[in-house]
């Protein structure tokens, strides 16, 4: 230790150490200075030296100072730390007392948080206020708030007397503002019912005094609607009529004649709505003019959503009332009965008639004793079968005319509908601009129409954004339509479902003519608005312009939403509609403010186009566009096909009985026999077949029922020619199964009798099955014709022509059905069995009969000795009892598999001399020979034609290849060799296989015949190359791989034993070449 060290003994430290833990954990003796000796006076506490001296014990500055009373001091202080403590505590307490957060700043930082302490302690001096000082505060404060309670009430009272002066005039300025729109509204009361009281005497009509409609000023009643409009709003205005009792005398002397100028002028416009739903000629120009005027009046009332659904409403019940007369249980009786006695009456005055015509003629030349009247028995069949007659024919244009009653009711109804939706999308209102059909369309639907909106809304997946009246309508119409025919169909469990069927023809017949003519009219009203659009263009809108500007606008004038445009003459009632509205001779009231081609040509094509969906085309309906109609679509049922809607119950029904029709006979055809041995013991037989007799009913059948669609015989329509033939094709898909069923089952091997080459008894039998099917497949091909084409002979006719085309085509799946059962269980298992006796025959030719020794010997060809007697066996015991349609499929299955395989088994023949080529020369003239005449007993023209000519053209260029000499040349490579065959043009006909095994003739003894290497018979061989159906595509591959196994065995041979002496030796290098470019050209071929 030095001299300028200071002391350092234990307890020094020790209290030093204890001073710095107390600064550190109590900063408020650095905020007061306690922890500097400097700022102490010699008066101090010893207590605050010697906490400044040991805060500064680990420096020398002022340690070392002249004065030496530091030191002392120091040790003084020792005995004194108990004392410094307790100073220590009574600080701590008085800082707690007075300054409580300056204690707790220590833990707030201890835990995170940041005091903003200042050690500046001229910043930190505490500014205290006295409770003088705040009692002076707060006395001033008092006196301020009293002073600005006095002036707020003083203010709140002048503004309270300023709000009551204000009221009270505001008050008295409502009360005259009230009394002047009293007096406006009553002022307007006076002029309104001035106005319609100088007309009222117009207004008097009575529809039981007079049904002329034409004596009503449609200008006169326009305006008095509106009149009547107003003052209908000014009367029950609330200050107008009081609810207290109060009323005003002017106004209570008014009131009853507006009342009874009200009730005139609906009793007017009712008059006029009756009249035009009840005229005959409800779309002429001028019934729609004054239609159009009416609901103008109906608009002006408020009341036109109403006059137009009731419109509609009557227009439905009409329809109703028409549909209930036609399909209703005692009208159908009362029609039947009236039938039977007319037909009754008329069958015995024939009778009658021809018995004297009968008697004149014999007692003619004197001999009165020979004429004899025909006796009871046979006058009953006579008039039985003149009454069968009659009664069908006047039943049927009994039911002919009943549906045309009702087509017309019904059509009459519609266009009805129809022309007042037209007049509706059409007709807007001069001054508000409102178009009639989206006033309509702006309240619900009624009640009664509620289901056609569900259905609408069904089928185009949400609510339409184009309201169409009519579609309402005819919709509603159909789903009761189809309720009607189901409830009919049900009356007295069924009864009567087979009378009601039979309207179905006649009603559909009407129905499409009814909706023809409705798609004709609807697609003219919708393109005469572009036709008098291309005439205001034209006319550069003068038309427009001189209407003058009071009337209604141009383009709803009738004359040009209805295309008349100068077809309608001057009148009366045309002079009258003009200023109801603009109708005819109205004016334009918007001509002033819009162009007249722009106006039309634009806004009204557009609108058209959004309300009412249709096209505007000029041409007549095709039957294609009528079918497509929702119109049409809905009266058969709707695409879902509903069973309650339109005339589908009907149509369900009449299918349903024409099948009950058709399956009748069916019950008889194919009915098991069982026969009884000798012990009366039951034993199954074949089946009986159906007789000429049978098939001849089941054709008139067939006839009969296509006839229901030609209008002269069954008094439909010629488009249910499809819908029918329906019918008649699961009829024949049933014949089909019975004779399935009554086909035997035979084995292959014994469909052919082995030694007599002939049939056996269950083939028999099965031939003529199809003898059966053909017959019926004969009538089924000719019935088409026979129905619609024959009876009207020499006359043509397009549509029964169309007709007859339509049922054939619809026909042709039963009559593929009925071929391809026939083929598939009949004739394929005989061409199976007669191609087996053939190809045994064929292979014979592998007997030596081509070789060098015995071919001089032989002078009878293989052909005429082991095939032709086959061909004339086949020919004259299967071809002759064969149908041509079913001979031919046989004779080209059995031509086709023989040719293919005489030249695959000619192809085998090893060694092939000289010798040996003649022969098979001539024996291939006497094959195709022998096969042309095979083919022509089986009717099919020439073998050229078969099989698309393919098999014929490899008979002929066999004799190409036996002639063949390329292989002479023995200077020749295996590639040239090849390559020149490949040129030859021969070669595209011939199989691979052929070739292949051609070139085997060729080779050395050490390359082996492919049907040698396989171990089999040359005819078996055959077998696996041609299928006994004539196919041959799948033994080709197998071919090529039995070739390649044969070169690689003789490859093998020839490498142990070089010694070859005969044949060729190029050939298995030529078979390698050849074989992929052959197979590669046959491939190409048949992609």
């Amino acid at each position: 230790m030095t001299m300028t060290d200071p002391p350092s003994t234990t307890a020094t430290n020790t209290a030093s150490a204890a001073l710095q833990l107390l600064l550190r954990e109590d900063p408020l003796l650095l905020q007061h200075g306690l922890n500097s000796y400097t700022d102490c006076s010699t008066s101090q506490d010893a207590a605050y030296s010697y906490a400044a001296s040991l805060l500064h014990s680990s420096t020398s500055d002022g340690w070392m100072s002249s004065s030496g009373e530091y030191r002392q001091r120091a040790s003084e202080a020792l005995s004194e730390v108990d004392r410094k403590l307790a100073l220590v505590d009574s600080l701590s307490q008085r800082i707690s007392r007075d300054e409580p957060e300056k204690v707790a700043g220590p833990l707030l930082k201890l835990h995170g948080f940041t005091l903003n302490d200042s050690t500046d302690k001229e910043e930190m001096t505490p500014s205290a206020l006295t409770m003088t000082s705040t009692r002076e505060k707060a006395s001033r404060l008092h006196r301020q708030s009293t002073l600005l309670t006095q002036i707020a009430s003083r203010v709140e009272g002048t503004l309270q007397r300023g709000v009551t002066r204000m009221e009270s005039s505001t008050t008295r300025l409502s009360r005259v503002l009230e009394l002047s729109s009293t007096l406006k509204m009553i002022m307007r009361l006076q002029f309104e019912a001035r106005k319609v009281c100088s007309d009222g005497a117009l207004l008097d009509w009575d529809t039981s005094k007079s049904r002329n409609s034409n004596t009503v000023d449609l200008r006169d009643l326009t305006r008095a609607a509106a009149s009547v409009a107003i003052m209908e709003e000014l009367l029950s205005h609330p200050a107008l009529s009081s609810p207290n009792g109060e009323t005003i005398d002017i106004v209570e002397k008014l009131r009853p004649g507006a009342e009874s100028v009200a009730s005139s002028v609906r009793k007017a416009a009712a008059g006029l709505m009756l009249e035009l739903q009840n005229h005959p000629t409800s779309s002429s120009s001028a019934s729609l003019s004054r239609l159009g005027a009416t609901l103008q009046v109906y608009f002006h009332l408020g009341e036109l959503h109403d006059a137009t659904w009731k419109s509609v409403s009557h227009a439905l019940s009409m329809a109703e009332k028409a549909s209930s007369a036609l399909f209703h249980p005692g009208g159908i009786q009362k029609m039947k009965q009236a039938v039977e006695k007319e037909a009754r009456s008329l069958a015995e005055e024939e009778a009658s008639r021809k018995e004297q015509e009968s008697i004149n003629t014999k007692s003619g030349g004197g001999a009165s004793g020979n004429a004899t009247k025909l006796d009871p028995r046979q006058k009953k069949k006579q008039v039985d079968a003149i009454y069968t007659r009659l009664y069908a024919r006047k039943l049927r244009e009994k039911r002919s005319a009943l549906s045309s009653k009702w087509s017309t009711a019904v059509a009459d109804a519609a266009s009805r509908v129809w022309n007042l939706h037209r007049v509706l999308v059409r007709r807007n209102d001069a001054v508000s601009r409102r178009n009639f059909l989206d006033v309509v369309a702006e309240k619900d639907v009624p009640e009664e129409f509620r289901g056609a909106e569900l259905w609408m809304e069904q089928r185009m997946g949400a609510k339409s954004s184009n309201f169409s009246l009519f579609s309402l309508f005819w919709v509603q119409f159909c789903i009761g339509l189809g309720g009607r025919i189901q409830r009919l169909l049900k009356y007295d469990g069924g009864s009567m479902e087979g009378d009601v069927a039979s309207l179905y023809p006649a009603v559909r017949a009407a129905s499409l003519e009814m909706v023809t003519e409705l798609y004709d009219v609807m697609q003219m009203g919708l393109s005469s608005l572009e036709d008098v659009a291309s005439f205001y263009s034209s006319s550069g809108g003068g038309a427009a312009a001189a209407a003058g500007v009071m009337g209604g606008s141009a383009c709803l004038e009738e004359s040009v939403f209805l295309g008349t445009v100068g077809l309608l003459e001057e009148d009366e009632s045309n002079t009258a509609d003009g200023a109801a509205g603009g109708f005819f001779g109205g004016n334009s009231a918007d001509a002033w403010t819009h162009d007249g081609d722009a106006s039309f040509g634009v806004d009204a094509s557009q609108n058209e186009g959004a309300r009412s969906g249709g096209s505007a085309s000029a041409s007549h309906s095709s039957t294609l566009a009528v079918f497509s109609s929702p119109e049409w679509i809905a009266l058969q049922g709707g695409r879902g096909g509903e069973v309650t809607m339109g005339l589908l119950p009907l149509q369900t029904s009449f299918l349903k009985e024409s099948k009950k029709r058709l399956f009748a006979p069916l019950e008889y055809m194919f009915p098991e026999a069982v026969s009884v041995d000798e012990d009366g013991n039951a034993q199954k037989v074949l089946p009986t077949l159906p007789s000429r007799y049978d098939l001849a009913k089941l054709d008139t059948n067939i006839r009969e029922e296509l006839s229901l669609a030609d209008p002269r015989m069954g008094g439909g329509d010629l488009t249910m020619t499809t819908m029918i033939s329906g019918t008649v094709v699961d009829m024949l898909h049933e014949f089909c199964n019975s004779a399935r069923r009554a086909i035997s089952e035979v084995d292959q091997d014994r469909v052919v009798d082995p030694r007599t080459g002939s049939a056996s008894e269950p083939m028999k039998h099965n031939l003529r099955v199809a003898n059966v099917i053909s017959t019926l497949a004969t009538f089924v091909r000719n019935a088409p014709e026979n129905t619609f084409v024959t009876p009207y002979r020499p006359a043509q006719s397009p549509q029964h022509e169309e007709a007859s085309h339509s049922c054939s085509v619809a026909l042709l799946p039963a009559l593929q059905e009925m071929e391809g059962l026939v083929k598939t269980s009949i004739l394929n298992p005989l061409c199976y069995a007669l191609n087996l006796r053939i190809n045994a025959a064929i292979a014979k030719m592998h007997r030596g009969i081509y070789l060098s020794e015995t071919a001089d010997a032989e002078t009878t060809s293989f052909v005429q000795l082991h095939l032709t007697d086959h061909f004339e066996q086949i020919a004259n015991a299967y071809l002759a009892n064969l149908p041509a349609e079913y001979a031919s499929i046989v004779a080209s299955t059995i031509a086709t598999f023989s040719i293919y395989s005489f030249v695959s088994n000619a192809a085998l023949i090893r060694p092939l001399g000289e010798s040996a080529r003649l022969r098979l020369t001539q024996d291939l003239a006497d094959f195709e020979m022998a096969l042309e005449q095979f083919v022509f007993k089986g009717g099919t023209s020439s073998l050229s034609q078969i099989t698309d000519g393919k098999p014929y053209a490899e008979l002929r260029a066999v004799r190409q290849i036996l002639y063949w000499n390329m292989l002479d040349d023995k200077t020749l490579s295996p590639a040239e060799v090849a390559r020149s065959l490949l040129r030859e043009v021969w070669v595209k006909d011939f199989r691979p296989s052929t070739l292949f095994h051609f070139l085997f003739s060729f080779a050395p003894n050490l390359l082996s015949s492919p049907h040698h290497f396989k171990r089999m018979d040359a005819g078996e061989y055959v077998g696996t190359l041609v299928k006994l159906d004539g196919s041959i595509e799948d033994g080709e591959a197998s071919a090529w791989m039995t070739c390649m196994a044969c070169c690689d065995a003789y490859q093998q041979r020839e490498s142990v034993d070089g010694r070859i002496t005969d044949g060729d030796r190029r050939i298995s290098a030529i078979l390698m070449i050849l074989g992929p470019e052959l197979r590669r050209r046959r491939d190409f071929n048949a992609q």
